[in-house]
């Protein structure tokens, strides 16, 4: 039987490569996700005190294809379908305007947007051609502001980078470890391009199969919680914290066992039976839950209930999220948090067809609009407890 040690291995490296106090183990919190139960599913007041809907305006300057992605701020929902980055209104759902011009080579265009969508303030980052570049875009009008130093190229190393804002200073950048050859891992910057951390990769092993190459954006996690930064790679079973001097302090320790995989076995996972493996992907922290998602790796949805020290978990083909006893509509599960004035906030997003179908399931319709199956998708919008 093949042992993992990511755990430990990465906790000891922390402490001795990088000058950080030595970590009480009574700190950690166990999670013991591999023997989760089975548990009745949570209601939804004991997540959010409110909830409310946002239908995104759709005309022919804002149709927009599949989004899975959005930013929210104190006034704006940002979001980007792999084509166009863009803002609508947070109140009504209005359409406001596109960011940039996307594809375009002249002096205000950008190839990309980042993964994912990294908004600081009122601002938006998209790669530049070439990815050496962000450009750094207004919300309050689309123009270009500036130009910042971009990804960090590797000779010989093909790479794909997520990011994620610290705060209206600081970036963190992680190239996913395609060909698991990567010198570093995590890295910490300023937007200007300073390097205040860089921590070398873990995960690098000698061999891949790229005949089943399969490459998963969920490969390392990012989420903000109390004003603190969180992070977690997918081949290790801990969530770290950034503290002040951008030093990882181990959290939480999942607790997958066999379920955790190693690079080798994430670049083979396209043509992989389902639940062999638990990839946490976008995780979400309140005051008295920790959220793992559904995903392709598994149709389970896990919970942590603080209070009650229990992980549990739920079939995600059997319901998608909390029951909702605040309004009576679908399930919600959160995807993300918001930025600045928005960070007690958490979202979702709805196609027509799903919202539709609830309709028609619950009898309850909380726009109080006549949406039709080609409408931009129904932004859910929920208040933390």
């Amino acid at each position: 039987m093949k042992k993992r040690h990511f755990c430990s291995a990465i906790i000891l490296f922390i402490m001795t490569a990088c000058g950080q106090k030595e970590i009480n183990s009574s700190d950690l919190v166990y999670l013991n996700l591999q023997q989760a139960e089975k548990l009745e599913t949570p209601k939804l007041s004991t997540l959010l005190k409110d909830i409310r809907y946002v239908a995104l305006e759709t005309d022919d300057n804002c149709v927009l294809k599949k989004v899975s992605y959005i930013v929210l701020t104190d006034k704006y929902i940002v979001c980007e379908d792999g084509v166009q980055c863009y803002v609508f209104d947070k109140a009504d759902g209005s359409f406001i305007r596109t960011v940039g011009l996307r594809k375009d080579r002249g002096p205000e265009g950008y190839a990309s947007p980042t993964t994912p969508l990294c908004v600081i303030g009122n601002e938006v980052l998209m790669l530049d051609w070439g990815k050496e570049k962000y450009n750094v875009y207004s919300l309050d009008n689309g123009k270009l502001l500036r130009k910042i130093p971009g990804e960090e190229a590797m000779a010989g190393v093909w790479t794909f980078e997520k990011v994620f804002p610290v705060n209206d200073t600081i970036l963190l950048q992680y190239p996913l470890n395609i060909e698991g050859k990567n010198q570093y891992g995590l890295k910490v910057r300023t937007l200007s391009g300073n390097y205040l951390k860089k921590y070398p990769s873990t995960n690098n092993c000698e061999s891949i199969d790229m005949t089943k190459f399969y490459m998963d954006m969920n490969e390392a996690a990012f989420y903000t919680y109390k004003g603190n930064t969180y992070f977690h790679e997918c081949t290790s079973d801990t969530i770290f914290r950034l503290n002040g001097a951008y030093e990882l302090e181990p959290c939480y320790v999942v607790g997958l066992g066999e379920m955790l995989p190693t690079l080798a076995e994430v670049r083979t996972s396209g043509d992989m039976e389902k639940g062999k493996f638990v990839l946490l992907g976008d995780i979400v922290e309140t005051n008295h839950w920790l959220l793992f998602p559904k995903n392709f790796w598994n149709d389970n949805a896990y919970f942590y209930h603080k209070a009650e020290q229990k992980m549990g978990y739920m079939n995600g083909k059997e319901t998608k999220g909390f029951t909702n006893d605040l309004n009576g509509f679908l399930p919600f599960w959160p995807k993300d948090s918001g930025r600045g004035k928005a960070k007690n906030e958490v979202w979702a997003i709805l196609q027509p067809e799903e919202y539709l179908e609830g309709v028609e399931q619950t009898g309850k319709n909380p726009l109080g609009i006549d949406l039709q199956f080609d409408d931009n998708p129904v932004i859910v919008i929920g208040t933390l407890k």
